[in-house]
């Protein structure tokens, strides 16, 4: 396996309340640490029964206290972590008994279990520190943590005392770090690795041309996202902003950048494996248009902008960047594409320069996107665009307990942010990955299902 990201040793290690099934349309929620739960009639409360005879790695039981103290740890403001904000509406938890836990909310949310089944949502005992478990994992899950070198691998064998009867099938797991592009197809052409599980679309013809090597599409996608900061001149003016989007030729895109896979974005978050997706129609390519709006604005002559952008990452964003530069020039729009080597635009450039490039996992559900990323104060607003009326419609969304009539809502929302947002989102590309032809149990998806993997 190629890729040792935490997220990835995460769902090795430890479970959720609550898992969730990318690899199925709609990305479906299933027990897990819960055998059940219900919700009250307004969404305020919710309760979920735990499933008995769990432990831990280290030998405790699994139990109601855990869940406590797990998601009280991530909405402790004092705990740094990237999950918690998503679960701001929790008011409480409540220990039933051993194995019912009840959680309170500020307002309704139709959403929370879903939100429960997110990376960086699994529970941890409550008899270990953050710092006691970052040297020693202690989780429920199906593998126990045997070796970690930084930088080339992670290992991890078979928990023996695993929940789930007859899982994990396989006695080891390796995630193992491989920087070049020409080893990685190298290795799995050999049968040195099993899986890749991010490919590139340049490593499609090698590996395509490989008899033992299945190349996989997920039904959940990622996307490129041209952040445009609309605090600062030019892109303060949305007929600057709408300039942009009618000067990309999103079809070229797809049918270049993209090899003709996933779909033609449109500008906002929502992905087609959703259910909640509107397939709104993006700004159409329009050249002229595009100018007409530029001399609007104040621009008779063009602009020119920089764009910073990261030099590794995401589906094709550096590649996708320089085919928009050539096409946007065509409108009077000068576009310079920086480079920056990834560190350095993490901590200098994301969410700081006026107009950035990098990437986002599309959501199904609209709360775990919408909240954070497009209404105001959200902690990843990537360019600081909102509207009173998409607040208002992210709350009714997240309140409205008939699905049709949410899917009405968020449709509206989709329709306001792809016009006016300060998000380009040209395409949604699927999770490609290439395995070998004798791994069973492999679904598609951004998260793998190790305990469900074996081999022919």
């Amino acid at each position: 396996l190629v890729n040792s990201t935490d997220v990835n040793l995460s769902f090795l290690l430890y479970n959720n309340l609550i898992r969730r099934s990318e690899g199925e349309a709609g990305a479906p929620l299933y027990p897990e640490l819960a055998d059940a739960w219900e919700m009250n009639e307004d969404a305020t409360v919710y309760t979920f029964y735990l499933h008995q005879g769990v432990f831990f790695q280290h030998g405790t039981p699994f139990t109601a206290k855990d869940v406590e103290y797990s998601i009280n740890r991530l909405i402790d403001p004092n705990f740094i972590c990237t999950v918690g904000p998503a679960l701001g509406v929790i008011d409480r938890l409540e220990v039933a008994d051993e194995y019912t836990i009840k959680i309170y909310l500020k307002e309704p949310n139709v959403a929370l279990p879903y939100m429960l089944s997110e990376a960086g949502m699994q529970i941890v005992p409550h008899d270990r520190t953050t710092e006691e478990l970052t040297k020693e994992p202690a989780g429920t899950g199906p593998f126990v943590l045997a070796e970690r070198i930084p930088g080339e691998r992670i290992v991890v064998k078979r928990n023996e005392n695993y929940w789930a009867e007859g899982q994990p099938y396989l006695d080891e797991v390796h995630l193992v770090v491989m920087p070049e592009m020409a080893a990685k197809v190298a290795a799995l052409s050999s049968g040195e690795i099993d899986i890749l599980q991010q490919v590139g679309y340049d490593m499609l013809p090698a590996l395509e041309s490989s008899a033992d090597v299945t190349i996989v599409e997920s039904l959940q996608s990622i996307y490129p996202i041209f952040a445009m900061h609309v605090t600062e001149a030019p892109f303060d003016d949305l007929r600057v902003r709408q300039a942009f989007k009618h000067a990309i030729d999103r079809v070229a895109l797809h049918n270049t950048i993209m090899q003709g896979r996933g779909a033609i974005g449109n500008d906002q978050p929502i992905g087609p494996g959703s259910p909640y997706w509107a397939d709104v129609q993006p700004l159409a390519y329009d050249v002229e248009k595009a100018k007409q709006l530029l001399n609007e604005a104040g621009y008779p002559n063009g602009i020119e902008v920089t764009l910073a952008a990261a030099d590794t990452g995401g589906p094709r964003v550096t590649d996708a960047a320089f085919a928009i530069q050539e096409m946007v020039n065509a409108a009077g729009i000068t576009m310079i594409v920086e480079k920056i080597p990834a560190s350095t635009f993490y901590a200098d450039k994301f969410m700081k320069a006026p107009f950035f490039t990098s990437w986002w996992p599309a959501y199904s559900e609209p709360d775990g996107i919408l909240p954070l990323s497009y209404a105001t104060h959200g902690i990843y607003n990537l360019s600081e665009w909102s509207t009173p009326q998409v607040n208002e419609l992210v709350t009714t969304g997240r309140e409205e307990l008939d699905t049709e009539k949410r899917k009405a809502v968020y449709a509206e929302a989709q329709a306001i942010i792809s016009a006016e947002g300060g998000v380009i989102i040209p395409y949604f590309a699927p999770y490609l990955q290439a395995v070998r032809s004798n791994l069973r149990g492999h679904i598609p998806a951004s998260r793998i299902v190790y305990q469900q993997l074996w081999f022919a």
